[in-house]
């Protein structure tokens, strides 16, 4: 799992095998700057159930087959296929009402991961031919993403690409 930093954005990976599995939240102190983080733990490495008093850990199936960005202002949908799914004015999922989307503007990768879709979004430069992030940027939650951001996108948050606002569906 990968966590930006709100305060001096740095990029913080943290192992799943070392996440707490019987919590909602956990707690991260930003290792450059000190800023404690408060982030939520994917549903599939916290679901519980008790056997034979032992603690098992299950995986959870997504009650939506596919993940989704939701248009806010118009209500499209636009599903989100395993592998990598490119946005942009020309590219898988095409958005042509927004000149200030790039032709291919940033990405989101969809992997199976303990029986739950998990999905990475990336600003990264590698779909321009200058290699540069979209000129008007990608952001998580009002957080611009950077050349190297990774960010795993959780049910409910908000993506926006150009002018346009998403919401990203995953349950």
């Amino acid at each position: 799992m990968q966590l930006k930093c709100s305060k001096c954005q740095k990029i913080i990976v943290i192992a799943d095998d070392k996440l707490p599995a019987d919590k909602e939240k956990a707690m991260v102190k930003c290792p450059a700057c000190q800023q404690v983080l408060v982030f939520s733990i994917p549903m599939a490495l916290r679901k519980l159930t008790v056997q034979d008093d032992k603690t098992v850990i299950t995986s959870v199936q997504t009650g939506h087959q596919h993940p989704m960005l939701c248009h806010v202002n118009d209500r499209s949908e636009y599903k989100l296929e395993k592998g990598i799914n490119i946005i942009g004015r020309e590219a898988d999922i095409s958005i042509t009402s927004d000149r200030y989307i790039s032709r291919r503007h940033c990405m989101i990768e969809v992997v199976e991961k303990f029986g739950e879709m998990q999905c990475i979004l990336t600003d990264d430069g590698s779909l321009s031919q200058s290699g540069e992030p979209s000129t008007n940027g990608t952001f998580l939650n009002d957080l611009r993403l950077t050349r190297h951001d990774r960010l795993f996108l959780s049910h409910g948050d908000k993506v926006r690409i150009g002018r346009t606002e998403f919401l990203f569906k995953n349950d």
